[in-house]
C-alpha cells in the first residue's frame, strides 16, 4: 500500500503529463509546418509574386524624384 501511494500513483501522473506534453508539442510542430507550407505556397503563387512585384515597384518609385512611376505611384499602391 505504501508503495502504491509513494511510487505508482505519482509515476502514473508523470506519465500522463508527459503524454499530454508530447501531444501538445506534436500539435505545435504540425501547426508550424502547415503555416510554413501555406506561406511558401502563397509566395510562389501568382498573387504572391505579383503583389511582391508591385510592392517593389512602389518602393522604388518612392526613391526617385522625377519618374513616370512616381507620378502614378498612388495607382500602384491602390492596386497592391
Amino acid at each position: 500500500m505504501l508503495v502504491d501511494i509513494l511510487i505508482k500513483n505519482p509515476d502514473e501522473c508523470v506519465k500522463a503529463l508527459t503524454k499530454q506534453m508530447d501531444l501538445q508539442s506534436e500539435l505545435k510542430r504540425q501547426h508550424q509546418a502547415a503555416f510554413i507550407y501555406r506561406l511558401k505556397r502563397f509566395a510562389a503563387s501568382k498573387v504572391g509574386l505579383s503583389s511582391a512585384f508591385i510592392a517593389g515597384v512602389a518602393v522604388q518609385s518612392g526613391k526617385s524624384e522625377t519618374s513616370l512611376i512616381r507620378k502614378y505611384g498612388w495607382l500602384l499602391r491602390l492596386i497592391g
